[in-house]
């Protein structure tokens, strides 16, 4: 990911959810957007950008985020990041 800079820790897992973790990040840039990562057993499996309005929705669906990605699904992520009105804030971008 190019051109981002880290400002503080929006949001950072504790203890390890069926093994994943996951950490999100505040951003001085882009602007408006936070970094969202979740690793595995310390390697990353998902590496994206999430608009920072949504963030706590990450945390808030953390078993359906999990639960799909065991399924090697981004179904929670698409549950986590959905506006409501049909819509999705959610977009795979890096997958590793």
């Amino acid at each position: 990911m190019e051109n981002i800079i880290k400002d503080k820790i929006a949001y950072e897992r504790k203890k390890p959810l069926k093994g994943y973790m996951i950490k999100a990040w505040y951003l001085k840039e882009p602007k408006e957007d936070a970094l969202v990562v979740i690793s595995k057993a310390g390697n990353i499996v998902r590496e994206f950008l999430f608009p920072s309005y949504k963030i706590w929705n990450i945390p808030a669906h953390e078993n359906d985020i999990i639960d799909g990605l065991e399924r090697d699904s981004d179904e929670g992520l698409y549950i986590a990041g959905s506006t409501g009105l049909g819509g999705n804030v959610y977009a795979q971008r890096h997958k590793r």
